[in-house]
């Protein structure tokens, strides 16, 4: 697990929130930081957090170690601006359908990054990266159920309970779309070579269990993926829903009724 936080602060937030500061003689710089950031992201995309390093990506840009250094004083840093730039290229949410659509949106974007970048679910999150865009994200994020009658403390947890869900279901996710080519059989391989031997130790022993695949219990909305990687996405969408009613009581709850308008008042 990699963690935010390890490079010097007052560097890292200077290059969060300024950038790298253009030379005030000497030879126009040769890179820019986004370009930097970009190829890092790149490499971490290919093999991983761990798998990068300031000498690869130098080789990578065409400049030496020494040169590098010149933008980014490490790694720690460096993964920093990449947790940035990644979640700064993702919309913000969309308060206008509601909160319930916005948070929605926020999961479905946060779960399409993860699978883009699964280099992310390595990066722990308790330590947040204090970047611009994160928490522009944030902001609106909060601002979805603003207005709703919860409390500030219940806004935030609200938030993090979905952010959570996310990330726990997005592993599964990534961990079903990875496997193919992680272990070098298809889903259709593995399955093939197990179900029947499962099939002879199961007979007659679990009623329920056969009852419950018969009745669709294990089926999937579509055919198009493997049947491991579509069961990871119904249940991301199928959880999801139970989270987003978990926050639709709490709004009930607060504003004193049985019913939620996911749209906020004029008023709010």
């Amino acid at each position: 697990m990699e963690y935010a936080g390890r490079g010097d602060a007052a560097r890292t937030m200077a290059l969060l929130w300024d950038g790298v500061p253009a030379p005030k003689r000497g030879p126009k710089q040769r890179l820019d930081l986004t370009r930097i950031v970009e190829a890092a992201i790149a490499e971490a995309d290919r093999g991983g957090p761990a798998a990068l390093s300031m000498r690869a990506l130098a080789q990578t840009l065409g400049i030496g170690p020494a040169s590098l250094y010149t933008y980014v004083p490490g790694k720690a840093e460096l993964l920093e601006l990449m947790v940035e730039h990644v979640v700064g290229a993702q919309p913000l949410p969309d308060a206008t359908a509601g909160w319930r659509e916005g948070l929605r949106g926020l999961a479905t974007t946060d779960l399409a990054t993860f699978r883009a970048h699964p280099w992310l679910l390595q990066v722990a999150t308790s330590r947040t990266v204090f970047g611009p865009r994160v928490i522009a994200r944030y902001d609106a994020a909060l601002a979805l159920l603003d207005g709703h009658g919860l409390a500030a403390i219940d806004i935030a947890g609200c938030v993090a309970a979905v952010e959570s869900y996310v990330r726990g279901a997005a592993s599964a996710v990534v961990e079903a779309e990875q496997a193919p080519a992680l272990t070098g059989s298809s889903d259709d391989e593995w399955w093939e070579g197990r179900v029947p031997l499962l099939g002879e130790r199961m007979a007659g022993r679990f009623p329920r269990l056969t009852a419950f695949e018969r009745a669709g219990g294990f089926a999937v909305s579509g055919t198009a993926l493997p049947y491991t990687l579509q069961r990871a996405l119904d249940r991301f969408a199928f959880g999801l829903g139970l989270v987003l009613d978990a926050v639709g009581a709490r709004v009930a709850a607060a504003r004193g009724n049985d019913t939620v308008d996911s749209v906020p008042s004029r008023s709010s």
